[in-house]
C-alpha cells in the first residue's frame, strides 16, 4: 500500500503542483485548500498518514498551526513545511512538535520536493519502477 500524505496549500496552481508530482511517485496523496479543509480532510480519510507537506503561510489557520492539531490527533506525523520565507526561523517556531520536520523553500522543483519527502520519510516512495524516476524540472513558485 502506498504511503499516505496530505498536502496542504492556499495557492491552487502550487497545490496542484504538489499533488501532481507526489501522485506521480506513487504516493496516495490527499489534499486541501486550507488549514480547516486539510482538518476535515484528515478526519474523513480516518486512518493515520504518512507525511503533512504544507505551505507556511495561508489564512486563517497557517501550517504551523495545522501541524500542531494535526500532531495533537497523530502525535507520530512528519511533516514538511514550505515557504519563501526563512526556514530556520519556521523550524525553530515548529521544534516543540517533536517530530520529524523539514522545510522546502520555495520555489523549488519536483526534484527537490522528491528528495525532501523520501528523506523525511526514511527513503520510501510510493512505488518502485520506471515511473518513479520521472519527474519535472519545473519549479514551484
Amino acid at each position: 500500500m502506498p504511503a499516505t500524505l496530505l498536502v496542504v496549500d492556499d495557492e491552487p496552481s502550487d497545490l496542484e503542483f504538489l499533488r501532481t508530482h507526489l501522485t506521480r511517485q506513487g504516493y496516495e496523496v490527499l489534499s486541501a485548500a486550507n488549514g480547516y479543509e486539510a482538518l476535515r480532510v484528515y478526519r474523513e480519510h480516518a486512518q493515520p498518514i504518512a507525511l503533512l507537506v504544507t505551505d507556511v503561510a495561508m489564512a486563517p489557520v497557517g501550517g504551523i498551526e495545522l501541524a500542531e492539531q494535526l500532531q495533537e490527533i497523530q502525535p507520530n506525523l512528519k511533516v514538511v513545511f514550505a515557504s519563501g520565507y526563512a526556514g530556520a526561523e519556521v523550524l525553530r517556531q515548529a521544534d516543540f512538535l517533536g517530530t520529524p520536520a523539514a522545510f522546502l523553500s520555495k520555489p523549488f522543483t519536483a526534484e527537490s520536493l522528491l528528495n525532501k519527502v523520501r528523506q523525511i520519510l526514511g527513503g520510501t516512495t510510493g512505488f518502485t519502477g520506471s515511473a518513479a524516476s520521472a519527474s519535472s524540472g519545473q519549479p514551484l513558485q
